[in-house]
């Protein structure tokens, strides 16, 4: 035995064999293949098992939007989703419009109103360990937690507090709490291979000449903890012209600016467009028409794109062509870069 083996012998009586590495092989599929691709570094990827995500951005970027259709997809998975609004403003209503479709039957959705941070976390951290552990659902299937948002919630210390007995610590109160329960809620994600995405809002840093001005409610812990964080923010979509212009929806950019599984920084949009009812829904087509016309992928002459068939289309009419088509996303993504 040479003086490396017995070394490794030694080693393995002393301390035990390496603790395996939890590398990430499953994903929740957002959708849209670009996103999935910024998050993951594939196109077939998305949100991470087993990890924790931030999402932030300013008001009406669509975070809730695309939470909800991600809780969605993990439903239609054979998983279960859950959301802990401490904003109040959820609607469920809503989420079950076709455009979205969520399911709100016990056991694969689960909805609270927790009146704390802490309650927030500790009833989502319950429910995953238990439905993991129940069986009930395929090993591979996602549990899929939303928190709605971090700079919503209020600490269990300040809210057992009459509102005039509120001092200076409560102003950091919650970034203290979260430094603490993130690294609790971290492991519950690895036992129980889930997914939580906290939801926040964003804040600018006055002063800030050099670097990035954007922050988040709640402390530096999320930065640390989150194995992705996106940055969302919008441009308005108008129809019309003159005093017939109208809103008919926005384009949300994303930026991921952190990842544990590909690089950081790197962007793709999104449209979000409303029904006459006002129900929120996304168009993953015209958005990957216009990324491929953003890469180089497809010719253009603006304002035509020429399709495989030769045949050169409006963006909007090529969209209508492709939406209409079972397989019209397919054949988009088979001509991003790979």
């Amino acid at each position: 035995m040479t003086p490396a083996e017995k070394l490794a012998a030694d080693l393995l009586a002393a301390i035990g064999d390496n603790t395996d590495n939890q590398a990430v092989n499953q994903w929740i599929d957002t959708g849209f293949a670009p996103l999935n691709k910024i998050m993951s570094g594939r196109y077939d990827g998305g949100l991470p098992y087993g990890r924790m995500l931030e999402m932030f951005g300013d008001s009406s970027t669509g975070k809730t939007a695309l939470a909800t259709k991600w809780m969605c997809r993990a439903q239609a998975m054979g998983g279960v989703a859950g959301f802990m609004d401490w904003e109040r403003s959820f609607s469920v209503d809503l989420a079950k419009a076709p455009s979205f479709g969520l399911n709100d039957k016990r056991p694969y959705w689960i909805y609270g109103k927790p009146r704390t941070w802490e309650e927030g976390n500790t009833v989502a951290a319950k429910a995953a360990l238990t439905i993991r552990k129940s069986g009930a659902i395929p090993d591979d299937a996602p549990i899929l937690f939303v928190f709605d948002s971090i700079a919503a919630a209020m600490p269990k210390s300040q809210a057992d507090k009459e509102l005039d007995e509120y001092t200076m610590n409560d102003t950091t109160a919650l970034a203290r709490v979260t430094s603490t329960t993130l690294k609790a809620m971290a492991q519950v994600c690895e036992d129980a291979n889930a997914t939580f995405l906290y939801l926040n809002q964003m804040r600018l840093k006055p002063g800030v000449v050099y670097g990035d001005p954007r922050t988040t409610p709640g402390g530096k812990a999320m930065e640390f903890y989150a194995s992705v964080r996106l940055a969302l923010g919008r441009q308005k979509i108008m129809e019309g012209t003159g005093a017939d212009k109208e809103f008919v929806g926005q384009k949300i950019g994303i930026q991921c600016t952190k990842s544990k599984f590909t690089k950081p920084f790197n962007e793709c949009s999104l449209r979000l467009g409303f029904d006459d009812a006002g129900v929120a829904s996304f168009d993953p087509i015209i958005s990957l028409i216009e990324k491929l016309v953003e890469l180089g992928a497809v010719p253009y002459s603006k304002p035509r794109v020429t399709w495989t068939d030769g045949k050169q289309y409006f963006v909007k009419a090529l969209a209508q062509k492709l939406n209409a088509e079972p397989n019209g996303y397919a054949e988009l993504v088979a001509l991003l870069p790979k």
